[in-house]
Formats: structure tokens, sequence, C-alpha cells
């Protein structure tokens, strides 16, 4: 008989109870281009802010074909069905709950130090593990960070004793590295956190949330909308989504001992297929989202989409970070994707004569009903307001909500950049 896919296929208790579940998934009705990307069509379409824009990939203006449609996906289900690691042979690998960071350079091992005492003054008593690439950390670096925290462990990605083998791209963005850290991580319950990702409050208390316990995942918004025709919607089986974002992985939470399966296609994705399916999605963050699209089961996020938080000089609003919440509302983390695009005369100006980076947030009235399309997108800072602007001053990406008027930051994080200050956020000057 053939098996019956599970409907709340996220209730399942372990990782092999969803076997079944996987062969059923093959069985089901496979989706065309056309079928896949018909169920998206936004008011004003041309106003949504989609990930890839006319101009940028072929696939844009013209949709793949059918037969490569199907062609990749007979890849990803002959995986699913013969190339897994099979979560036995694994599940004494990892225990507990921890926070899992990749990062080996001098840049990311200083935002590390900023992340350590924000959480020791939020007074997190969770685990660290640092992920790294070969000789990027030495042992006196690593015993020098680990003085910082009570608990903190180094997890070398190149080495042969890792779970899931990975490659490095040199002085590229290894995006690959981040899916391989949260497999090979010794936590049961990773909670994967970028190095430029500030937390707000003490990240255990997001495994007690009640999305957290029904979906044993929280994944977070990015800005973007996936194209209805991006190939991946088709590819996973799955209809396009209007009530959707990108997701956002400078922060994210997964149950392993229920999702090995499910990591290890985010994985497959990310680091056996990047040169194609980074034609789609954006580095790891959407390979984790499309891996659950692809196996048929929810996951969990809250329900408030992130705010903007940035300067707002002469009129002129630049969002260089991202507030993203606890599934109850709570601000939880302050992620500075943008922070390290701004110019050091830029930043030296803001904190001396504006009081800091952290002035203004903006928050859309349309924060919990993510159907409603925002008008957001990435724009440029060249930094016109500055005193006596040096001709090369490096140009800085913001993000901005057009429609949305900006706020003063103490209205939802009164204090923050004290906080930041005191954390040592300014680091780079």
């Amino acid at each position: 008989p053939i098996p019956e896919l599970v409907e709340d296929a996220h209730t399942l208790p372990v990782a092999d109870a969803f076997l079944p579940h996987f062969k059923a998934i093959m069985q089901i009705p496979r989706l065309t281009m056309a079928e896949a990307k018909s169920a998206c069509n936004w008011p004003m379409m041309h106003e949504v802010n989609f990930q890839f824009a006319v101009g940028q990939s072929d696939w844009v203006t013209q949709d793949r074909s059918d037969a490569e449609i199907e062609m990749r996906r007979g890849e990803w289900y002959d995986f699913v069905d013969k190339g897994m690691l099979p979560y036995e042979k694994y599940k004494d690998r990892f225990e507990g709950r921890g926070i899992v960071i990749v990062a080996g350079n001098q840049k990311s091992l200083k935002r590390v130090r900023v992340i350590l005492r924000a959480l020791t003054k939020l007074r997190c008593q969770l685990p660290i593990e640092v992920h790294y690439w070969g000789d990027e950390m030495t042992e006196e670096s690593q015993k020098r960070i680990a003085s910082l925290w009570h608990k903190m462990h180094f997890n070398d990605l190149s080495a042969s004793s890792n779970i899931l083998k990975t490659n490095h791209d040199g002085e590229f963005i290894n995006y690959q590295l981040k899916t391989a850290a949260v497999i090979n991580s010794r936590f049961a319950e990773p909670l994967l956190l970028d190095s430029d990702n500030i937390p707000i409050m003490d990240p255990a208390l997001l495994y007690e949330s009640t999305t957290y316990k029904e979906y044993g995942t929280l994944f977070w918004p990015d800005i973007a909308r996936t194209c209805p025709n991006n190939p991946m919607w088709a590819i996973t089986n799955t209809q396009c989504r209007v009530n959707e974002y990108e997701q956002e992985s400078g922060q994210l939470i997964v149950d392993k001992r229920r999702y090995f399966y499910h990591l290890q296609l985010a994985a497959w994705f990310n680091n056996e297929h990047a040169d194609y399916y980074n034609q789609f999605l954006l580095g790891d963050k959407d390979m984790f989202r499309f891996a659950w699209h692809a196996l048929k089961t929810k996951y969990g996020f809250p329900s408030k989409w992130l705010t903007s938080v940035g300067t707002m000089t002469d009129g002129y609003y630049c969002g260089h970070s991202f507030a993203q919440h606890h599934p109850d509302g709570r601000i939880a983390f302050m992620h500075g994707g943008l922070v390290k695009t701004i110019a050091k005369e830029v930043m030296q100006w803001q904190r001396a004569s504006r009081g800091g980076i952290f002035q203004v947030y903006k928050r859309s009235d349309f924060d919990e009903q993510h159907v409603v399309n925002v008008n957001v997108s990435i724009k440029y800072d060249i930094g016109n307001y500055l005193p006596n602007r040096p001709l090369n001053l490096d140009t800085a990406a913001c993000t901005d909500l057009y429609d949305v008027i900006a706020r003063p930051m103490d209205e939802i994080l009164p204090g923050f950049e004290e906080t930041f200050e005191d954390i040592g956020g300014y680091w780079m000057l």
C-alpha cells in the first residue's frame, strides 16, 4: 500500500517517524511551473520587493522548463530516498540545547565578544559552540574567547570527524558552513546565531515558547518575497505562498532529533548543489525554508514581521539592523546585518554628534498580516549629510519601509544605544 502523507508532520516525535511520510511525498502529484506560480498574485505586483529582480537572473523573465524542474525534483527525491545519513547511527552525537556561531576570522571573533557581553548582561546560561574552518582559529584565540564564557566548545568544520562534510570557498561568503554547523553541532537543539546578531533577551526563553514547543523550529522572516516563478517552488512541489516572506537565518532554532533528515536536505541544496540553487536562493537562509516545504512539514515562526532599526539624518532614513521578535511579540534579537556597510567616518560622526546609530525604528502597521504587501527594499546611503565628506566614502546599504514614519528607538527598546556602547558594539572604531 502507498504510505499516507501526514498532514501535520511537524507533530511527528522523532526523525525516523518521518520515513513513511517521505515515501508518500514521492507519490503526490507533481506541480508544473505554471501551477506552482499561479497561487501568488499580489495587487500591484510591480511594487512587491522580490529577492531577485528583472535583469538580475534569466529565470526571472523566462520560466525554467518543466523538464528541468522534473529533473531537479528527481535528484532530491533520490537523495531523500537513498542518500541520507541514518538518524539511528548519529543520534547519540548530540544532546541538549546551546548557541551555535560560525566565526573564525578576527572580525567575526570581535563580534562574538560583543554577543558574549550581551549574554552576560542577560544572565544567559546556555553553552556556546563556535564553528570555524581549518587554521582560522589558533589555540591561543580559542583560549582567549573561551575565557569569556562559562561553557564554550569549538568545532573545526574541516575535520574528518564531522557528521556532514562541507567545503570552503576561500575569501567568498561561505554560506554552506551554517547548514553544516547546525548538523555537526553537539547540541540536539541548536540555536544558530550570526556573529553580528545581538540577543535582546535570554535566548533560552525561546525554547519555552508555545510556537517552538509545537513545531520544534523557529524560523524568522526577511524583507523580501520569493518570486512566483522562482523554480524552487515547483522543484519542491510547493505552490507559491502570498503570506510568506523569505527566511532570514541570522537566528534559527531547530530540534535535530525530529528534523535530522530535513537539515540534511537543506545542506544538500546548500552544499552539494550550491552552484545551481544559489541562482534562486540567497545563500543558506532559504535552503532551510524550502527543505521544510519539500518535505511537507510546517515550521514555527513569530507572528510579527521584522522591525527596521537605524538612523535618521536630515530626513534620510537608513535601516541597518533588523529587530526580530519572540513569538510573544517582544524583541528577541538585534541583527546588525548592514552595520558592517556603514563607513567608519559616518559611524564616528553619528556617534559623536547624533548619540549613536540606534536612533529610530520603522515598524509596519501590517507586521502581523503577512499577506499584505509592504513597500520595502534595500537602498543606498552615500553620506551627503556628512561634514567634510571624503570623496571616496564607502556607500552604506540600508533597508527602508517607505510608507512608514520613523519613530524614536526608545519607544521599543529604551536605552539600547547605551547598552550597545556598554557591550563594546563600536569595536570597529
